[in-house]
């Protein structure tokens, strides 16, 4: 008998390299690090991690390589509460990332490689997409995705999506997600609109979803049926951003699966990136809902 979740997601599970520099960065020369950590990551994953911490039941479904990185994800993700029945591991190399971390800056830069065998033509159990009451996707499978997200939508579930980068294959899903957060790059790319603001308005009017359009430190714009809000950023001392987006996604899901009116979601999922923008890397300063909660009261 399949197994029920509040949210399955279907995207890249990475094993990420995290480089702290120790000053400013200077390609094309030598320079010592800080620190170097390691640890899961991946948009998706990532989101569903945070979900985990806060007791949400949740699946990842994905691909990992045969190498010792793909034994790396999924085993953090067991670790962390995530179940990896929707998880495949196939010939080839696993996704994987380097972050270069600078401390103190809302900025980070990642260079990141995957093997198109391992990711594309992933056979998903249509039943296991159907014993969530979401589905979370990102970008980086597109044709997989397009196909999970009709068979929820099929089924009467709902479809959220992680974009941050331009593509057309992306167009395709977005008639398919009840719920899009995407970047300012995204927004301003794919509606030709400067602002967040009126992109998140302009993918509203034309997909007829829960648009949320992120900007970091400046916030995120969010544009609904019969409301439109701006939610800023929390102040917090920042070590590093890196995964501040996935984790702004799980922390949306979990208010969505409150059924909390959408400021009170949008305003929880930004004091949960804040929060995990304490530490290096994607979920190593992942919080507490008790530690969340306690920021949005004195904000």
């Amino acid at each position: 008998m399949t197994r029920r979740f509040d949210v399955i997601g279907l995207g890249v599970a990475t094993w990420d390299f995290i480089g702290v520099a120790a000053g400013d960065p200077i390609l094309g020369s030598k320079q010592a690090l800080a620190r170097w950590i390691e640890m899961g990551g991946g948009p998706v994953a990532t989101a569903l991690v945070t979900l985990a911490r806060f007791g949400v039941p949740v699946c990842m479904a994905g691909a990992v390589g045969d190498d010792g990185y793909g034994e790396r994800i999924i085993a953090e993700l067991q670790h962390e509460g995530v179940a990896v029945e929707g998880m495949q591991v196939r010939p080839g190399g696993s996704h994987i990332a380097f972050v270069l971390a600078e401390p103190g800056r809302d900025r980070r830069t990642v260079w990141w490689h995957n093997d198109r065998s391992v990711l594309d033509h992933i056979d998903l159990d249509p039943d296991l997409l159907k014993a969530a009451r979401i589905l979370h996707i990102d970008t980086h499978m597109p044709e997989v995705a397009l196909k999970a997200a009709r068979v929820m939508r099929e089924a009467g579930g709902m479809v959220m999506i992680d974009s941050e980068r331009m593509k057309e294959s992306t167009l395709a899903l977005l008639p398919y997600c009840d719920v899009q957060i995407v970047s300012e790059r995204f927004g301003r790319e794919s509606t030709g609109e400067a602002e967040p603001a009126r992109s998140a308005l302009v993918l509203h009017e034309r997909y007829g979803a829960i648009v949320t359009v992120t900007a970091g430190e400046r916030g995120s714009w969010c544009v609904a049926p019969g409301e439109a809000f701006h939610t800023p950023a929390f102040a917090v001392e920042v070590q590093d951003t890196t995964g501040a987006g996935d984790v702004f996604h799980g922390g949306f899901l979990y208010g969505l699966l409150q059924g909390w009116p959408l400021p009170k979601v949008a305003r929880f999922a930004s004091a949960t990136a804040a929060l995990k923008c304490r530490a290096f890397g994607g979920r190593a300063g992942l919080p507490r809902l008790d530690d969340v909660l306690a920021l949005m009261e004195q904000a």
